[in-house]
């Protein structure tokens, strides 16, 4: 036993002798031409050493080379698959006996590599297997009467990338990617233990600093998928992810992930895939579980935070097409749709007190956002916000395809009614289209009116069919372009601010202007509402109907949408009776047909008479047979009129003889004597038609 030790040490002492020679003995470029060798048997690659190449052995085998450079796969784009001004590397003595390389430290000095995806998968980091000789690639300047012992093993220990520039491109799936200032340090004990990497790189512009720990580095150039721990970090997107990985071949991977970005819009510019000018596509947060390759990605459990909505659901994208496509289940706590809105700088009309009239806007408006993806969503929502108009918990479907959106709303809670209805955005084309269609009731009109137009002169629950349709590239063309159909009709109501008995009467004292002619009281009424449609923003209406307790309203008109004005025959009947509200439209009553036209902020009543004088003695008739007393005390408490005193019989006071007969709002003047003799000569009487003129000051 003794003797066999000392053989042992024996040997090992000649070996400490010879490693130490050889350095010092041996010329360089041997051992260029070793390293050369042993690259071409592990790799089947050609290794170019073009400047120095250092040797020592103490304290370590260490090993430095400059312009170092290894040839690509035959078929990629660039000549060398990696370069490097200097690589310096130093090895473990003893496993290099065992035909290992263990390399204690390794460092690259800026390199330049390139990565590529044949068409067919294959890529170019793909070498020959460790241990084999490719045909016809015997090592030729290996020192005579050595072996080539082949490479069973790669160890790295403290690894590191100075400056470094590297490329990826796949011939399958188009993708490509270029980084810079690529500073990191790796460690890879063997091919069967974890390799981590910590640095930071540069990419379109942009440092990023990264945290990367694969578990099976083996596998990954076997072509393989590794569990993996990711941390990203940029000012454009933090990301982490834990799961499982395959990097090459298209990116395929599934785990629990984390994303939070400042800007969608400004992370979109950055991947090259600017979205259009707009608002929205702001902040980004996601969280849940996250699978994905060749451009399509799947998000599950997902929490999901974008453009100050949360949400929860499942979402998917798919990348790989001419545009994203987004498909997704939603339920999100507020839908804010202004966000992406173009503004329009309308001014509203219409106000508490009849609202400004600046006119629609003549800024363009823009609907090609819609053609930045496509998508197919279903959402739940508590609030959803378009414009000031206000929906309540409500669901819907959205599909956007090639830039036009429709939006299918199934539940719709609308200021305390509910209904449902479609909306379609047209972003395709260079003129922006849209059409809505809607069908709600139960709705309280007050703040569903102010709202939606600033206007705040109708209370009462509201029943709405319409669909409409509009084509334009800006608000004015759109509401110039306006058509469509549709019915209203509001109950147990009022018309704020607007006593309709004081407006008739007040009338009857001449043309009047603005929504206080009829003074500060409000209308009451049962019913009220008709039919209309609308022609190229004239909505016109046939059948208004309005049932109050003393006043019955029937009327037609126009209301011209673009210039924001009235033109509407009314005829209102006051009611000779004090029914309750719903009586009948037909009441026996006083009925005095009315004009109201000009902007509707502040529109002008008078009487229509021209529609009294087509039948005078029937508007005379109506006085005559109201009960209580005859129209005459009526005509003066709604119309404010006053009876003129009586001038005695026979008592002239303007020195003419005659009898002059007159009946209206000033009362009845009677016979009169003049000073030269007593006498009732009768002049002609009075047509109808001029009593009317002098009734409503004609």
């Amino acid at each position: 036993m003794s003797r066999l030790i000392a053989i042992i040490v024996g040997i090992v002492v000649l070996l400490a002798a010879v490693i130490v020679a050889v350095p010092m003995l041996v010329p360089a470029d041997v051992y260029k031409q070793r390293i050369v060798s042993l690259v071409k048997a592990q790799t089947g690659r050609d290794l170019s050493i073009g400047g120095n190449v250092g040797f020592s052995f103490f304290p370590r085998l260490a090993v430095k080379v400059e312009n170092v450079s290894i040839s690509n796969a035959p078929w990629a784009k660039d000549r060398d698959m990696a370069s490097m001004r200097e690589m310096r590397a130093a090895l473990k003595v003893i496993p290099l006996f065992k035909g290992d390389v263990q390399i204690d430290s390794f460092a690259l000095v800026d390199p330049v590599i390139h990565l590529e995806v044949k068409a067919d998968g294959t890529p170019n980091w793909q070498f020959a297997s460790a241990g084999s000789t490719p045909a016809r690639t015997t090592p030729t300047t290996a020192p005579q009467g050595t072996g080539a012992p082949a490479l069973r093993q790669l160890s790295l220990g403290d690894v590191s990338i100075e400056n470094g520039t590297a490329t990826y491109r796949n011939q399958k799936t188009g993708a490509s990617l270029a980084f810079e200032k690529v500073n990191l340090d790796l460690a890879l004990p063997s091919l069967d233990d974890p390799f981590t990497a910590n640095g930071s790189l540069v990419w379109n512009n942009e440092a990023l600093s990264l945290k990367l720990k694969a578990n099976r580095p083996r596998a990954l150039t076997e072509g393989g998928e590794t569990p993996v721990e990711l941390a990203l970090k940029s000012s454009k997107i933090n990301s982490t992810f834990n799961g499982a990985i395959r990097p090459f071949e298209g990116l395929k991977f599934a785990g629990n992930v984390t994303l939070d970005v400042a800007s969608v819009r400004n992370l979109a510019a950055w991947l090259g895939n600017a979205l259009p000018a707009g608002n929205g596509f702001g902040p980004l947060s996601i969280e849940g579980k996250a699978s994905g390759g060749d451009g399509i990605y799947n998000f599950s459990d997902a929490k999901i935070g974008f453009d100050g909505m949360n949400a929860t659901g499942s979402l998917a994208v798919n990348a790989s097409g001419k545009r994203p496509f987004v498909k997704g289940r939603l339920a999100v706590d507020r839908i804010d749709a202004n966000t992406y809105l173009a503004s329009d700088g309308a001014a509203s009309g219409g106000g508490g007190n009849g609202g400004g009239d600046a006119g629609w806007s003549n800024d363009p408006i823009d609907l090609s956002g819609l053609r930045a993806a496509d998508a197919d969503f279903t959402f739940s929502t508590h609030e959803l916000l378009i414009k000031q108009i206000k929906i309540g918990e409500s669901a819907l479907a959205l599909r956007l395809n090639n830039g036009v959106m429709n939006v299918d709303l199934t539940k719709l809670a609308l200021y305390e009614g509910a209904g449902s209805g479609k909306l379609t955005l047209d972003g395709s084309q260079r003129v922006p289209q849209a059409a809505a269609s809607f069908s709600i009731a139960g709705v309280s009109a007050a703040p569903l009116l102010t709202d939606a137009a600033d206007f705040k002169r109708l209370d009462g629950k509201t029943a709405l069919n319409f669909a409409v349709q509009t084509v334009g590239q800006s608000q004015r063309q759109m509401v110039g372009n306006l058509g469509g159909k549709g019915e209203v009709k509001f109950t147990n109501g009022a018309i704020k601010g607007v006593n309709v008995a004081q407006l008739i009467r007040n009338v009857g004292q001449g043309a009047l202007t603005g929504w206080n002619s009829g003074g500060s009281q409000d209308t009451d009424f049962s019913e009220l509402g008709g039919t209309f449609t609308i022609d190229k923003g004239i909505l016109t209406n046939n059948d208004l109907k309005m049932l109050s307790p003393l006043v019955r309203l029937s009327g037609n008109g126009t209301a011209d949408l673009p210039n924001r004005s009235l033109s509407y025959h009314i005829n209102p009947k006051l009611a000779a009776t004090l029914e309750g509200q719903g009586g009948s439209a037909d009441a026996k009553g006083l009925e005095i047909p009315l004009i109201i036209e000009g902007p509707w902020s502040a529109p002008k009543f008078r009487p229509d008479l021209e529609a009294m004088l087509k039948n005078p003695n029937a508007t005379i008739d109506q006085i005559k047979n109201l009960k209580g007393g005859g129209g005459k005390e009526m005509l003066k408490g709604l119309l404010g009129g006053g009876a003129k005193t009586e001038t005695p019989s026979g008592t002239g006071t303007t020195g003419t003889t005659g009898t002059t007969t007159g009946t209206g709002a000033t009362g009845t003047d009677t016979t009169g004597t003049g000073p030269t003799g007593t006498g009732s000569p009768t002049q002609e009487q009075p047509k109808p038609a001029d009593q009317l003129k002098k009734l409503f000051g004609g």
